[in-house]
């Protein structure tokens, strides 16, 4: 039995123009890639950055390591220790880890101050 190729369909394949597609694309690929690499060299070779300048009077943070170090120290703070959130000591803040083991336990959520309040 012939196979005769279908009206629309060619069972032919110009391996000739794959190839060359297929060649100018590697070659597309390689130019690419040593084009960025010529642009980066300098920049990624340069050194030592530049640099920075002191920026003129008023320098309102002398020393900006020593403010980051507290600010997180306080917040590191407010994460692991108990205090009461309001003044009129009805909810308390708890320890982030303590709250979380709450929380996976089942246990967590807010509970009213007082019988007479309903949860949001």
């Amino acid at each position: 039995m012939s196979r005769e190729p279908d009206s629309h369909e060619s069972y032919l394949v110009a391996a000739g123009v794959l190839h060359w597609a297929a060649a100018i694309l590697a070659l597309s690929l390689l130019a690419i890639v040593l084009l960025v690499y010529a642009w980066a060299r300098p920049v990624l070779t340069a050194g030592e950055p530049p640099t920075q300048p002191i920026p003129p009077q008023p320098r309102l943070q002398p020393d900006p390591a020593a403010d980051i170090a507290a600010e997180r120290a306080l917040q590191r703070s407010r994460l692991d220790g108990y205090m009461w959130a309001d003044k009129a000591h009805t909810v308390a803040r708890i320890p982030i880890t303590r709250a979380m083991a709450m929380v996976a336990a089942g246990q967590g959520g807010p509970v009213p101050a007082s019988s007479t309040e309903r949860p949001r």
